[in-house]
């Protein structure tokens, strides 16, 4: 198990489930930053090695909540990016801690470039362990071999929003705007997305390096395998997502892990995070990400909640849970099949 190292005053938590299962959770950035199986194995996310680039400070891996419409947040008018220290690190704070539970909270004020306006968010997370799916449904217990380990949490995000001032100097402070949770987990590169949808549906390309991404379509889904040079970010909508997607990767010649994560789609709700060629696009449910190993070598697996109007005061809440299991490849192809109806290949 590769150990942490905090850098000054950076408290972090642990959370085990008793055979093994680590969760390590970090105050700064509200993230679960490292998600052990067992000891000896390596975590279910990407973290980054040593202190972060000053200019990339927000990139230091794990599963982390951010703030969408992302062109809305974190670009201004040049184009130039960036993200809102105020939100990510943020100045979040461990509000309780148990063997079985951490809650964190946090206040920010954030602007919504196209507008001109700001928002005033509250942001609470509470993390604690999930059981092995396994052991809670009898007629695939046996599935489970002994050779595989097991760590799950589920985490709550609740987000009330408050309207703010218009800058001086906005555009159009009468343009509609909108904000919601996303969530973003980074993973190792050389895996395989996996995304089960509602019947043949491929994703859409929200940008790339490359001239096109190469996906893997099944009659229920798709794979995208995360490996060479070229970055990109591909997209589900509301009607075709599941609200589960998973990552398999090949630790070895014997081994596999697989990282499930399952959240609520709302067909009717307003995904906001549009591509650079579609402002008005209002159905981005699901994205996936890869850096081409431009920002460190990850891929992302992001889902979005509903968007609240910035008009007028309001509270969004979401819920999701993670599934990470580690062992040998007939045993993680199975598992893949149970949650995903999708393997690592044909």
């Amino acid at each position: 198990m590769k150990k942490y190292e905090p850098h000054g005053d950076d408290p972090t938590v642990l959370l085990s489930n008793g055979q093994g299962g680590l969760l390590l959770i970090r105050e700064q950035g509200a993230r679960a930053l490292a998600l052990w199986a067992n000891k000896q194995e390596e975590s279910a996310f990407w973290r980054a090695d040593g202190v972060p680039l000053p200019e990339l400070s927000w990139n230091v891996g794990g599963d982390r909540t951010w703030i969408s419409p992302e062109r809305d947040y974190y670009m201004d008018d040049s184009g130039q990016y960036a993200v809102p220290a105020q939100l990510d690190p943020g100045k979040w704070k461990v509000a309780q801690s148990s063997d079985s539970l951490v809650a964190v909270s946090m206040d920010c004020e954030l602007l919504h470039g196209p507008s001109g306006r700001t928002v005033l968010l509250h942001l609470e997370k509470q993390f604690t362990l999930a059981p092995n799916p396994y052991a809670v449904n009898s007629g695939s217990s046996s599935r489970m071999d002994e050779s595989v380990s097991y760590i799950g949490y589920e985490v709550h995000t609740h987000m009330s929003l408050t309207p703010g001032a218009s800058r001086s100097g906005a555009k159009d402070d009468s343009a509609p705007g909108f904000c919601n949770l996303w969530s973003v987990m980074q993973v190792p590169p050389r895996g395989r997305i996996l995304v089960p949808s509602y019947g043949p549906v491929g994703p859409r390309t929200m940008f790339s390096q490359a001239d096109t991404v190469d996906t893997e379509l099944t009659p229920h889904g798709f794979r995208i395998p995360c490996e060479g040079a070229h970055s990109f970010k591909l997209s589900v909508d509301a009607l075709s997502s599941t609200g589960r997607f998973g990552y398999l990767r090949r630790l070895d010649d014997n081994r596999s892990s697989l990282v499930v994560r399952q959240f609520t789609v709302h067909p009717s709700g307003i995904y906001p995070d549009y591509p650079p060629d579609d402002p008005q696009y209002k159905g981005s449910c699901m994205q996936f990400y890869y850096d081409g190993g431009q920002l460190g070598h990850f891929a992302e697996l992001e889902y979005h909640s509903p968007a609240l109007s910035i008009d007028a005061p309001g509270s969004s809440s979401d819920v999701s849970r993670v599934y990470y299991f580690i062992g040998p490849h007939e045993n993680i192809e199975q598992i893949s099949q149970d949650m995903l109806g999708l393997r690592y290949g044909v």
